[in-house]
């Protein structure tokens, strides 16, 4: 006989990880909140010499990206949780996960209109943006199998994936008006400090 202890701690090898895996992206998604914040006309691009907030947000949403990707495996071999408080603490990570993670995106979708004409912070942005789409798209279609559809995840899913989708566009949208005025790399990088940002944005 199958003992109800047995039982719960079944379903709590479960969803456990699943749990804890969101909660990590969320928390990894709230720590590049401050970087984006921080984004500015004159420090963003900087970027194109490796400085400024931009390269530790492409590398945090790389962090992320193989965090998720990891998970994915785990994910599709879950089963569909019938027991409806381990569907709701599921879900509710995954809410929490949204929430932050559209914070993250609207906050880098704001900035994207200080550099209709820095092309150099467009490319980058928008290509891990695009795996991170990807990745994020596996993730929660698997989440929703998991919870079998239900608890509001489906909607919270396809809300997410718009954010991103906005995100990608308005970084993919970037482009230079005066190509001619293109300062080559290294002779930024060779340039005083307090000048770069201004060879980048002329």
């Amino acid at each position: 006989m199958v003992s109800f202890r047995n039982i719960l701690t079944g379903a709590l090898a479960l969803t456990a990880p699943i749990v804890a895996t969101l909660r990590e992206l969320t928390t990894k998604s709230q720590a590049l909140q401050g970087p984006a914040n921080s984004i500015t006309i004159i420090n963003g691009p900087l970027i194109v010499i490796g400085l400024g907030p931009f390269p530790p947000i492409i590398a945090g949403f790389t962090e992320i990206i193989t965090i998720t990707s990891s998970a994915i495996p785990m994910l599709s071999d879950t089963p569909t949780i019938t027991d409806v408080a381990d569907r709701k603490a599921v879900a509710e990570a995954f809410r929490d996960f949204v929430r932050v993670h559209q914070v993250l995106l609207n906050i880098l979708i704001g900035k994207s209109g200080l550099f209709s004409t820095v092309p150099v912070i467009g490319a980058p942005v928008a290509a891990v943006l695009r795996q991170l789409e990807s990745v994020v798209d596996s993730a929660a279609f698997a989440i929703i199998d998991i919870v079998g559809g239900q608890e509001g995840v489906p909607n919270q899913a396809q809300s997410l994936s718009a954010t991103i989708g906005v995100a990608i566009e308005k970084y993919e949208g970037l482009s230079l008006t005066k190509r001619e005025n293109v300062i080559p790399a290294a002779a930024i990088k060779a340039a005083p400090i307090g000048r770069r940002a201004e060879m980048i944005a002329a």
